[in-house]
């Protein structure tokens, strides 16, 4: 083996004591790693959960991992044990983890907590527009797409759209459908008289409009109607669809509405959870350019009474801050950690 030459050894010399000065990232100065689950690539909650990730780590200086999973199902769990930091839920599924209501959650997930609300999507029952029924309450003894086996939060929306009107599908002849595509399809094709779970944007309304021509019956909207609405879907709340919002619309038309949450455990760090939230937050206009879907989380619609879940704590006292959290949520709040 040949000798180190001098010149050699002064170079790792330099290198040896320029490797011993060089300044060290501290653990506070090193990005916070945040963990956040979500739907496979391709599905709006991968868009939603990824872009704010993404917004996250621009102005907070995290390091996001973005996992995907087959479904709620499977990251409920995680985020109750504190697995995983957030991630996206729709109100009905954050209601059923976080009480444990089988046969879709077998285990109480009662450590979720919401941090920020934003409206995720409209239904009603839809029929076609020459049809002779007007109103919900008229379906008894119709022929409706139902069941919805293979759909949970389908099958739970449209029993608590009927459930407005004050009947249920037992009042009706259900045929059976596996998801909301094939139940308007059996509409378009005549083999039922109404359809449920119809969601403004879908491809296969506007399809149905064209070929056969389509109305939307609209809900009860009285206070009693809406106390049935929500024993059978949490969270859920009156809304509206206008005219030029979906095909079928000749005039205002009200509608079940539910919202997503921003949702995280109390198993995750408070302080993780309010700068988060804060970020968002404060560069939630970043949130609007990345797709349609995200222009809905807005500082409005943070805080909501009809929450189906508690909120987390460091997110309240952010809300509280900003003076959206109102004196009424705290009765709300407590109502839900009771478990009423």
């Amino acid at each position: 083996m040949k000798p180190i030459t001098s010149k050699w050894s002064w170079l790792l010399i330099f290198i040896a004591v320029w490797l011993l000065s060089a300044p060290t990232l501290s653990a506070q100065d090193r990005p916070k790693i945040l963990r956040w689950a979500t739907f496979p690539p391709g599905s709006v909650n991968h868009v939603m959960t990824s872009g704010m990730a993404s917004v996250v780590d621009k102005y907070y200086k995290s390091s996001s991992r973005v996992a995907s999973y087959t479904g709620f199902t499977d990251y409920i769990p995680l985020i109750h044990k504190g697995e995983t930091e957030f991630g996206i839920l729709n109100a009905l599924e954050a209601w059923a983890g976080y009480h444990g209501r089988a046969p879709y959650y077998q285990d109480k997930n009662s450590n979720i907590r919401l941090v920020w609300a934003a409206p995720a999507g409209k239904v009603s029952v839809l029929v076609r527009a020459n049809s002779k029924y007007k109103k919900i309450a008229d379906l008894k003894g119709a022929r409706v797409a139902g069941s919805y086996d293979a759909h949970m939060a389908c099958k739970f929306l449209a029993e608590a759209v009927v459930s407005t009107a004050g009947i249920t599908f037992k009042e009706m002849t259900v045929i059976p459908v596996s998801s909301v595509v094939p139940g308007i399809q059996s509409l378009i094709d005549g083999r039922v008289e109404a359809a449920g779970c119809a969601a403004p944007g879908m491809p296969i309304v506007r399809e149905a409009d064209a070929r056969v021509g389509v109305r939307w019956l609209p809900i009860e909207t009285s206070a009693e109607a809406v106390k049935r609405m929500r024993q059978v879907f949490p969270g859920a709340f009156v809304d509206q669809l206008k005219p030029g919002d979906a095909p079928g619309l000749t005039e205002t038309t009200s509608v079940l509405g539910y919202h997503f949450y921003l949702s995280s455990s109390t198993n995750a760090d408070d302080k993780t959870i309010y700068e988060v939230l804060k970020t968002l937050w404060e560069h939630n206009e970043e949130l609007f350019k990345i797709n349609p879907q995200l222009r809905y989380w807005t500082h409005d619609q943070a805080v909501q009474e009809s929450a189906a879940i508690p909120y987390h704590p460091a997110a309240i006292r952010f809300l509280k801050e900003k003076g959206v959290w109102k004196a009424q949520m705290d009765k709300v709040q407590q109502e839900l950690l009771a478990g009423k």
